[in-house]
């Protein structure tokens, strides 16, 4: 697809910075073929929070470093109605998957914490194989979303973990996302255009930790 990122990482290991590590390893394991699995970061963001439902934004900005020590980046954005927190994270945390062409440790940073502990207790295997039904016998909320998140690490063999919490752009997708323009169902590029002081836009995530470039 040529919407996917040509290429990914870098030196593995990046700090997972602030927040809680949580690991959920896919179909692969830190090597393939015998080498080093590279690095890539997605930092996610919404508008709503906790248990408040109606239309709200999502954003996801993601990085690696490319072989020549650049920063590789890619914002995309989209506006869901009936959304939750929890399912704005997991449209973002799929279509972002989606962009990989092969596999990479990638560390999700996300203030969801119901989210990021489903993905560290590997709660969403459990449920494909009870037929999408928790441990009580109910059907779980979003089942095409874990599906689709499931099938985009085990078709590449991602070594993925959640980090629960605030984080670098933690503070810029707070104050900016409510007034960014984005699509209704279908995830659009963020243009830098759009990034740049635009009726009041307070500035590009470039500026912020490795935004800039520069190693943090």
């Amino acid at each position: 697809s040529g919407n996917r990122m040509d290429a990914c990482g870098g030196e593995p290991g990046i700090p997972c910075g602030e927040g809680k590590c949580l690991q959920v390893t896919g179909a692969g394991d830190r090597r393939k073929g015998g080498v080093r699995m590279r690095a890539a970061e997605i930092y996610i963001g919404t508008t709503l929070r906790g248990s408040a439902k109606g239309t709200g934004k999502g954003m996801y900005i993601m990085q690696s470093r490319t072989a020549d020590g650049k920063i590789y980046e890619k914002k995309a954005a989209v506006e869901l109605g009936g959304a939750t927190e929890s399912r704005l994270v997991l449209y973002c945390l799929r279509d972002s998957l989606s962009r990989f062409r092969y596999a990479c440790e990638v560390t999700v940073h996300t203030e969801c914490t119901w989210v990021a502990s489903a993905l560290g207790s590997r709660w969403a295997e459990a449920w494909r194989e009870r037929d999408w039904t928790n441990g009580k016998g109910k059907r779980v909320k979003d089942p095409g979303l874990w599906r689709d998140i499931l099938w985009h690490l085990e078709d590449t063999g991602h070594v993925l973990r959640a980090v629960s919490g605030k984080h670098e752009f933690s503070s810029w997708m707070r104050l900016n996302l409510p007034r960014l323009y984005a699509p209704r169902d279908v995830f659009g590029e963020v243009d830098e255009k759009a990034l740049n002081f635009v009726n009041g836009w307070t500035g590009s995530p470039a500026g912020y930790g490795r935004g800039s470039g520069k190693a943090a």
